[in-house]
C-alpha cells in the first residue's frame, strides 16, 4: 500500500516540477555597466552583504608604515561576457589635493575584466607626505567606460546599486553617490586609542597623545601602532604608569622654567597626566609662578 501512495505523489509532482521548467525567466536585456564596488568586512563574510563604501581612507596617524598599498574592486553589472573587456581609470584633477609621484602613485590608468569574470582590482600605493602631516590629502579617480560598458546608475548612485548594502559610516568629506567615482583620503590624524587609561593620562586630546607618543618611542620603543592596534593593550595600568612618570617630569620642568614654558593643552588648561601637581583641567591664571 505505501508503494502505490509514493507512485501516486510521484507522479503528481511530475506536472508541477515540468509546469516549474516551462516559466520563462526574464534576462537581463541591459547595457553592460561598470562602477567601484569597494568593499570592507571580514574574508569569510558573505561579499554581496559587506558594506559598500563611496571612499577609502588610508589612516596614516595610527600606522608605523609610511606606504599604503590600496586595492580598489570595479564590479560589472550585466552579462559575463567570453571575452577580455579593457576600461580606463582617470584622476580628476578639479577634485584631487594629492600629487601624483609624491603623495599617490596609480599604478597603471588602464584595467580589464577578464573574459567569464563580472569584477577586477585596480592598485594604488599613497605615501605618508609633508601634505598629509598637515591636513587631508584627496585623491578622486573616475572609471572611462570604454566601448565595452556604460555609467548607467547617474548621480543617484548607491541606492541603485544591485545587491549591495550601504554602511551608515561615512566622513562628512567623502559625501558622494555617483558610484563612477571613488574618492580616497589620507592623513596623519591621531585618534583616541581604546586602551586611553583616563586615570593616568587625563581627558584626552591628540596635543597629549603626540607627546606621550614620543616618550613612548623614545624609551620603550612602543610607537602608535602598540598604541592603537595591540589587542592585548600597550596602555595597561602598568605600562601608562610609567609613560605618565616621564611625561610629568617633562611637564613639571617645563613648569619651573617659567610661565612661557608651561605646556597648554587643546582646551586651554595646564596639560595633565599622572604625577602633576596640579588638578586635571586647571587653567594656567590659576597657576602660581616659580
Amino acid at each position: 500500500m505505501k508503494k502505490i501512495i509514493y507512485l501516486i505523489c510521484a507522479l503528481v509532482s511530475l506536472p508541477l516540477a515540468y509546469s516549474c521548467k516551462e516559466h520563462e525567466i526574464a534576462f537581463y536585456d541591459g547595457a553592460d555597466a561598470i562602477f567601484f564596488d569597494q568593499q570592507y568586512g571580514v574574508s569569510y563574510y558573505d561579499s554581496l552583504k559587506q558594506a559598500h563604501m563611496d571612499y577609502s581612507y588610508i589612516p596614516f596617524g595610527v600606522m608605523d608604515k609610511r606606504d599604503s598599498l590600496l586595492r580598489i574592486k570595479i564590479e560589472v553589472a550585466g552579462h559575463i561576457r567570453d571575452y577580455d573587456r579593457p576600461f580606463g581609470i582617470e584622476v580628476v584633477a578639479d577634485s584631487t589635493t594629492a600629487v601624483a609621484g609624491e603623495d599617490y602613485e596609480l599604478l597603471s590608468n588602464e584595467a580589464v575584466i577578464l573574459a567569464g569574470q563580472n569584477s577586477t582590482h585596480i592598485s594604488v600605493v599613497m605615501h605618508r607626505t609633508p601634505r598629509c602631516e598637515e591636513g587631508t590629502v584627496q585623491l578622486q579617480l573616475r572609471l572611462i567606460p570604454g566601448e565595452h560598458f556604460t555609467l548607467p546608475f547617474g548621480s543617484e548612485g548607491i541606492g541603485k546599486m544591485p545587491l549591495r548594502y550601504t554602511s551608515a559610516e561615512t566622513l562628512p568629506m567623502s559625501m558622494n553617490s555617483d558610484p563612477s567615482i571613488h574618492n580616497i583620503f589620507t592623513n596623519c590624524n591621531l585618534r583616541k586609542p581604546k586602551t586611553w587609561n583616563n586615570d593616568n593620562f587625563g581627558i584626552y586630546s591628540e596635543t597629549k597623545y603626540k607627546l606621550i607618543l614620543e616618550f613612548a618611542e623614545d624609551i620603550f620603543g612602543w610607537t602608535v601602532s602598540d598604541f592603537d592596534n595591540d589587542p592585548k593593550g600597550v596602555m595597561s595600568t602598568t605600562r601608562s604608569v610609567r609613560i605618565a612618570g616621564y611625561v610629568s617630569k617633562y611637564l613639571l620642568e617645563q613648569y619651573k622654567k617659567g610661565r612661557e614654558h608651561w605646556v597648554i593643552d587643546e582646551d586651554g588648561s595646564m596639560m595633565w597626566v599622572l604625577g602633576c601637581s596640579w588638578a586635571s583641567g586647571t587653567m594656567p591664571d590659576n597657576m602660581t609662578e616659580i
